[in-house]
């Protein structure tokens, strides 16, 4: 046969020498070195000697002049270090998804390449001479246009590399960062800080104004009031997540030098306990990256001194501005920021789960901003419960976190791009009970889910919300029995939503096992399952996937009540101790103003 001249694999694109996720992490060490520059910044603005007078006086505030020049140089100079190291992040992710489509390109132009060898080397004449050569005349230009995108590709990463580090050699003399200092057009906090707090109670009016910000400006008031700018509604959810990482690393460093220092105060160790809470989880899952190969995990929310010192925070798999679907989930009873682990272990499963539904991109949040009942009231020998248990069995910790719960959401609305995401918010247990009375403030989603309720602040789903009302509720989880219903309940924190009278779309979780030491992983596995298929398909939009349980008191739904269950479960195992339990639920719930 004559020869047809077929071209030569393509090799692969090269690897990023430097990663999205390394350039975010060298980002945030600088943050948090600028925010540190800056507090001690106003420490030393706050120094005074008013009773010294003449030379000494006059030596004093020539030390601190020189002091504050120099804190200013090296603000301006870290300033631009992290606007360049962002460009350079962003920069990077864009390499990541172009490389990402030329070695699929590559991949199927290796794989014709090979089919048109085999069938060159199975001709026993020239028959398909003619097909044959133009096949290969195809080929061969689609691989030399895959290698000369290769070649701009190796050079646009070496322009990245190469802006990135002429940007930081710019600030590393002092003499660059006293320029950097001077320079007119050098972003001035003070009325965009006043803005910004302005702006504060209007996403949508605050979410447009900080897109109108140069990034110099965003990266000022970021280092300025990370907390201000990480936990403010409206402002873009990856600047939050910058905000709270540069807090975050900035409170590990403080704190645990004042530790090794013997200064740390009380409050101070609970911050730094919290801390180190949330740069675990997120530590566990550094190694989850995004199409564009940034990290998967986004710090929406910090506050480790607030709610009696159990602190708050709100971790996203995704980012809630650009996906079609959000869910928001709220957990309750015994939560704090050290149990963050466990709780975004299942706002991952529920992450995949979405994703795998194939039906857009997902964002899942795990909200913890409130003040939840921390110790765990069911267990009697749990001395903090019992010192908390009056957040159980009263609405108004569920009440205050359902407000802080809108403020949230009202922000993922507000600073969402493109068309309005589909958003779901789910509430476990006294999560529910916050997500309830949110929803009767009118919070802003298309689906509300309710597991293991013990109770929302309305006797229906229309009269709760105008969003699809979506119930999960095992008949052998004691909790979910504790709202009012057909056949009773106690009823402190309203009404039982899986109760045929509420009108909510009850689906399958299963009832959980009859057994008492199992009656409390009935209430903490709905995450699991055919509960969590249903969870996703309500996620992801595939209402019509969701398989149904009858609601209680309708037919096929029969259930027993808590004294009941109580009962039934004592008598299989471990009557003593639920018994004591029960005593305990009956006797302060009571106190809740409901029998």
């Amino acid at each position: 046969m004559t020869l047809v001249h077929v071209p030569a694999q393509v090799p692969p694109c090269p690897d990023l020498t430097s990663t999205p996720t390394g350039a975010q992490d060298l980002a945030t060490d600088l943050r948090a070195a600028a925010i540190a520059v800056k507090n001690v910044q106003g420490w030393a603005a706050s120094i005074a000697a008013p009773a010294w007078q003449g030379d000494t006086a006059q030596a004093h505030d020539h030390a601190a002049t020189q002091v504050a020049v120099r804190l200013d140089a090296a603000e301006a100079a870290l300033d631009r270090a992290v606007t360049a190291t962002d460009r350079f992040a962003a920069r990077l992710s864009r390499l990541f998804v172009r490389r990402t489509r030329i070695n699929a390109d590559r991949a199927e132009v290796n794989e014709r390449i090979a089919e048109l060898v085999a069938e060159v080397a199975a001709a026993t004449d020239d028959s398909r001479l003619v097909e044959l050569r133009e096949r290969a005349d195809v080929l061969h230009r689609r691989a030399s246009a895959l290698r000369e995108r290769i070649d701009a590709w190796k050079a646009a990463r070496a322009r990245v590399e190469a802006d990135v580090v002429a940007a930081l050699q710019g600030v590393d003399s002092v003499s660059e960062g006293q320029s950097a200092a001077a320079d007119p057009g050098r972003p001035r906090t003070g009325e965009l800080t006043r803005q910004l707090r302005r702006l504060r109670g209007d996403p949508v009016a605050l979410a447009a104004w900080w897109r109108g910000l140069r990034r110099a400006e965003q990266e000022a008031l970021t280092t300025e009031h990370p907390g201000l700018v990480g936990n403010t509604g409206g402002v873009p959810m990856a600047d939050r997540d910058e905000a709270n990482r540069g807090e975050l690393a900035r409170d590990l460093d403080l704190y645990r030098q004042r530790d090794q220092d013997g200064q740390l105060t009380g409050k101070e160790e609970r911050v730094l306990d919290n801390a180190r809470s949330v740069d675990e989880a997120l530590d566990e899952h550094a190694g989850l990256t995004d199409d564009a190969g940034a990290h998967l995990t986004k710090l929406l929310a910090f506050t480790p001194g607030l709610h009696s010192g159990d602190g708050g925070v709100a971790v996203g798999f995704g980012d809630p501005d650009t996906a079609d679907h959000v869910s928001v989930n709220v957990p309750g009873l015994t939560t704090d920021t050290s149990s963050i682990g466990g709780n975004l272990d299942k706002t991952l499963v529920l992450h995949e789960a979405a994703v795998n539904e194939g039906r857009g991109s997902v964002a899942s949040v795990y909200w913890a901003d409130y003040d939840a009942p921390s110790g765990n009231p069911l267990n009697p020998l749990d001395p903090r419960g019992q010192a908390d248990f009056d957040g159980v069995a009263l609405t108004g910790k569920a009440e205050a976190g359902g407000e802080r719960l809108g403020d949230f959401v009202d922000g993922v609305r507000g600073s969402d791009q493109g068309p309005p995401a589909h958003l779901t918010v789910i509430g476990h247990s006294y999560g529910s009970t916050t997500l309830g009375h949110a929803l009767a403030d009118g919070l802003p989603v298309d689906d509300a889910v309710l597991l293991g309720s013990p109770g929302v602040p309305a006797e229906t789903a229309g009269a709760l919300t105008d969003a699809d009302v979506w119930v999960g509720s095992k008949d052998h989880d004691p909790v979910s029995l504790l709202g009012s219903g057909d056949r009773g309940g106690l009823g402190a924190l309203g009404h039982d939503p899986a109760d045929t009278a509420f009108g909510g779309t009850r689906f399958e979780t299963g009832d959980g096992d009859l057994r008492a030491e199992e009656l409390l992983h009935n209430h903490t596995s709905y995450f699991t399952g055919t509960s969590l298929a249903n969870l996703a398909h309500v996620v992801a939009a595939a209402d019509d996937e969701v398989t149904g349980q009858p609601p209680r008191g309708a037919p096929g739904g029969g259930h027993l009540t808590l004294p009941e269950l109580l009962v039934a479960a004592g008598s299989a195992t471990a009557a003593e101790g639920l018994a004591d339990a029960a005593t305990w639920t009956w006797e302060h719930a009571k106190l809740g103003g409901r029998l």
